[in-house]
C-alpha cells in the first residue's frame, strides 16, 4: 500500500541527501484497511512491519498477512466448474471524504502464486467502486479471483466409474430371459452407483444447486430402475404360457418378424413352422407356388394322423367266441390308451412350442429395451457434457 503523508516530508539538501528512510510502521499513521467478509477469527490486523518513507511524503507499506475470506460457490458444473471469489478491501472507520482507495492496475499480479493441485487461477481482476451509504461515499477496491477447478481427479475417480457402471447395466439385457441372475446383477450395479452418489455428496461443497455429476448419477439411477422393471417384465413374459394360448398374430408379426429383423436377429416368426400341431391346425400363409412347404405340411399332417390309427380285421373274418371278443375289447383299450398318450404328447408339444414362442418374444422385447436403454444413456451423457460446456 502506498499513500502520501504531508507531515512526513523534508528537504533532501538539509539532511545530507537522504531521500528515503525506514521506520517501524507503528510509529506513523496508517490507513485502517479492512477485508470485508473476513472469516479468520485469529486475524489481529496487518503486521507492524517496516515502512519506507520518501522525502516527498510517499509512504510504502508492505504488510504481509494470512487471512481468510468467504464467497459463494456455484457447483452446478462440478467437477468442471469455474468460481469467482471477490476480495473486497476498504476502510471501516473512514469514509471517502477522508480516505480514498484505488488500485494502481486493473489486473493483479499472479507471478508469485503457489500452484494448487485442485484449482487453477487464470486471472485476478481489480475494480474500484464508490457506493453511497446514507449519502456518504465509502470507496473500496475489489480483487476478484477467477478460479477453474482441475477436473482430472474427479473425472477418473468419480465421473468415469459412474459412466461405466451406467453402461454395464446394459449387460443384463444380454442374459437369457429365464436366467435368474438378471435382477440380481442389475440390483448390484444399482447399489454400486448409489455408493458413488454418497461419495459425490461428500466431495461436493454444500450448495442449493445440483452438480453436473450429481444430475448424471440421478438420471442413471432412474434409468437403472426402469431397466430392472423392464427386466422383470421380460422374465414374466418369457415364463408365461398364457393358458396354452400361442403368441397373438399381431405380436408375431410386429415383434417376431419386423422388430427382430430390424434388430439383426433374423425372422423369428419362421421358427413356429417346426411345430406339427401349429402347421396342421393353422391355415397356410404361403403362396400356391411354394410347393415344398405344402408337400412338407401334407406329409407331416398325414403321418401324424396315421400314428393314432389302429386297423382291425374285417367283420367277415372275425370269429364269435368269447375269446375273440376279449381280444377285440383289449385292442380297443389299447387304441384308447394310445390315443390318450398321443393326445398328451401333442398337448405337451403344443405347450413346449408355445413356451418357446413366448420365450423368443421375450428375447426380442429384451433387445428392444437394450437399444432404448443405450440410447437414453448416451443422450444423458451427451446432455450432461454439453450443459457443462455451455456453462463455460
Amino acid at each position: 500500500m502506498k499513500w502520501t503523508d504531508e507531515f512526513l516530508t523534508w528537504n533532501v539538501s538539509d539532511y545530507g541527501g537522504i531521500e528515503t528512510i525506514s521506520t517501524q510502521a507503528e510509529s506513523i499513521w496508517r490507513p485502517d484497511l479492512f477485508l470485508y467478509h473476513n472469516v479468520n477469527h485469529e486475524f489481529d490486523g496487518w503486521l507492524d512491519d517496516v515502512v519506507i518513507i520518501s522525502s516527498d511524503g510517499l509512504v510504502d507499506w508492505k504488510a504481509p498477512a494470512v487471512t481468510m475470506s468467504a464467497c459463494l460457490v456455484d457447483v452446478s458444473d462440478f467437477p468442471f466448474d469455474k468460481q469467482e471469489c471477490p476480495l473486497k478491501f476498504g476502510s471501516w472507520n473512514h469514509n471517502g471524504r477522508q480516505i480514498d482507495y484505488f488500485s494502481k492496475n486493473n489486473v493483479g499480479d499472479l507471478a508469485n502464486l503457489i500452484r494448487n493441485a485442485e484449482w487453477d487461477v487464470p486471472k485476478l481482476i481489480a475494480k474500484r467502486s464508490n457506493p453511497l451509504y446514507n449519502g456518504v461515499p465509502y470507496p473500496d477496491v475489489t480483487f476478484t479471483i477467477h478460479m477453474t477447478r482441475r477436473p482430472t481427479f474427479y473425472v477418473i475417480n468419480m465421473f468415469l466409474p459412474c459412466a461405466l457402471l451406467a453402461f454395464v447395466v446394459a449387460a443384463t439385457f444380454y442374459l437369457p430371459p429365464d436366467c435368474g441372475e438378471k435382477i440380481s446383477f442389475g440390483v448390484a450395479v444399482l447399489l454400486s452407483l448409489a455408493v458413488f452418489q454418497l461419495l459425490v455428496a461428500e466431495a461436493v461443497p454444500r450448495s442449493e444447486n445440483i452438480p453436473a455429476i450429481g444430475r448424471f448419477i440421478f438420471v442413471s439411477l432412474a434409468l437403472m430402475t426402469l431397466s430392472l422393471l423392464s427386466t422383470a417384465f421380460v422374465i414374466t413374459l418369457g415364463d408365461s404360457v398364457q393358458d396354452s394360448k400361442p403368441v397373438p398374430g399381431w405380436a408375431r408379426k410386429v415383434f417376431l418378424k419386423y422388430a427382430s429383423k430390424a434388430l439383426l436377429m433374423g425372422d423369428q416368426s419362421k421358427h413356429t413352422w417346426e411345430a406339427p400341431w401349429y402347421i396342421c391346425n393353422s391355415p397356410s400363409k404361403h403362396t400356391e407356388n411354394d410347393s415344398n412347404y405344402e408337400t412338407h405340411r401334407n406329409d407331416m399332417c398325414s403321418d401324424t394322423k396315421q400314428k393314432s390309427t389302429i386297423y382291425l380285421p374285417a367283420k367277415s373274418t372275425m370269429k364269435t367266441p368269447a375269446s375273440m371278443k376279449k381280444q377285440v375289447e383289449f385292442l380297443l383299450q389299447i387304441k384308447s390308451t394310445v390315443e390318450e398318450i398321443s393326445g398328451y404328447m401333442k398337448k405337451m408339444d403344443m405347450v413346449k412350442t408355445i413356451h418357446n414362442e413366448w420365450k423368443t418374444l421375450a428375447m426380442v422385447v429384451d433387445r428392444i429395451f437394450l437399444v432404448l436403454y443405450i440410447i437414453a444413456s448416451v443422450i444423458t451423457l451427451v446432455v450432461t457434457l454439453l450443459s457443462v460446456n455451455g456453462g463455460k
